[in-house]
């Protein structure tokens, strides 16, 4: 069996969206002749822990190498979420001090547990990095260069061109990131994007990537998870459940609490037959709006689930509400939440910009989209929902659009990147 060192800052216990993609590719990777040893740290504090994804990882024959100690007292781990204010002030300091990220003070840590691995495994045949943290893609190349072994870089999120999650606070921290990056894209063997906008603006902006170079594997959902979800006893509800998942990160759900505000005030009535659920950290901040709104009652806040139990909710939920933030290139977001809510089959109501994202979803068939932030028109839709739910009339997902994310399927094309790289190196 091939081997593959997976260079992966975030991973479980970690919870979030952002653990799930490798995981999942490591996974089934072990199902097309490729043995993964993921490198990752062992995270003292973080504020969303998965015990659920960590055991899925186990029992896989995923194999873990960490750069601090093995046993996670993963209690002692979680901490508090920060506000988000105080997220990004903290972010922006750190992103004045560090380049890429803060995470580059891990790099040497990685290196030298490689070091040690790659003599314990008898070496790789293949390094597979992916970020954020851009971190990742540094310690790829340099296993690259001193192992000789082929480079293939995983972008989940874009790099330099991601202006919602990076901040550059001087022309130079910005010219710093575009030469580490037109580098990194130099000595990568291949390149996996989530989708085509960022591919498309990697090959514009530094010329030293061919179109073919670069292989387009969306987000995806894990089929197995929703079968096995079926299977168990699921949080049924009697009301018409509209579901939020996921974190605020880098977004504010001031205007679609007030979305939901207009809707009771619009219909009272349906305040025993409606209810809205939010899945993952609902902030102290967004309790006093919820509770100036007026609306904190009619909330479903069950906080922060594992990944297993939030499949469960996803598949009692009727309608399922998305949101990306407006900014420069937010054409190229791609939130990883998508796949999973394509997994469910259940409607969706998408307040998203023109873009990616929209473009997936217009073959989803069961959706309604919001150009604008415009709690007003969000809150019609909930209504146009609510009627055609009271009919069960709900507008059905496109099934043949909706395999083709399954992250199997994703993994085999991944597999099949890694098998083509073998043979030309």
């Amino acid at each position: 069996m091939n081997k593959v060192l997976v260079i992966s800052y975030y991973f479980p216990p970690m919870g979030m969206g952002g653990v799930q993609r490798t995981l999942k590719f490591s996974k089934y990777l072990l199902k097309y002749n490729w043995q993964p040893v993921v490198i990752t740290c062992s995270p003292k504090k973080y504020f969303a822990i998965d015990e659920y994804l960590l055991k899925e990882a186990l029992d896989s024959g995923i194999i873990i190498e960490r750069t601090g100690n093995d046993k996670l007292e993963t209690e002692q781990i979680v901490t508090r979420t920060p506000k988000e204010r105080f997220r990004k002030l903290k972010s922006r300091i750190a992103q004045f001090f560090f380049i890429p990220d803060s995470k580059i003070r891990w790099k040497k840590k990685a290196l030298r547990k490689i070091d040690e691995i790659w003599k314990k495994y008898g070496g790789f045949n293949l390094v597979f990095a992916t970020a954020p943290p851009y971190t990742d893609f540094l310690i790829g190349q340099e296993v690259k260069k001193k192992y000789g072994i082929p480079l293939v870089i995983d972008y989940r999120d874009a790099w330099v061109d991601s202006k919602v999650l990076n901040f550059y606070p001087t022309p130079y921290h910005k010219l710093s990131n575009i030469k580490k990056e037109k580098k990194v894209l130099q000595d990568a063997n291949k390149v996996i994007t989530t989708n085509r906008r960022v591919k498309e603006m990697l090959i514009s902006r530094y010329g030293n990537v061919d179109y073919n170079d670069a292989k387009i594997l969306p987000h995806g959902y894990d089929s197995e998870d929703f079968e096995l979800a079926n299977e168990k006893n699921l949080p049924k509800t009697t009301k018409m459940r509209i579901t939020y998942s996921g974190s605020f990160y880098t977004r504010n759900p001031k205007f679609y609490l007030k979305s939901i505000k207009l809707f009771f005030e619009k219909h009272p009535d349906l305040k025993d037959n409606v209810e809205f659920l939010f899945l993952g950290h609902f902030a102290k901040d967004h309790i006093k709006t919820a509770n100036k709104f007026g609306i904190f009652d009619s909330l479903n806040l069950p906080g922060y689930v594992n990944h297993f139990e939030c499949v469960k909710y996803l598949l009692t939920s009727d309608v399922l509400f998305i949101m990306i933030s407006r900014g420069e290139n937010e054409d190229a977001a791609m939130p990883g939440k998508v796949g999973e809510y394509i997994g469910s089959r259940k409607n969706i109501v998408a307040c998203i910009p023109e873009g990616v994202t929209k473009k997936i979803l217009e073959d989803y068939n069961a959706v309604k989209f919001i150009a604008e932030e415009n709690p007003e028109k969000i809150s019609e839709a909930f209504y146009d929902y609510y009627k055609l739910f009271e009919k069960n009339q709900m507008p059905v997902a496109n099934e043949e659009m909706v395999v083709q994310y399954d992250r199997k399927r994703m993994t085999e094309e991944l597999a099949r990147e890694f098998n083509y790289l073998l043979d030309v190196e």
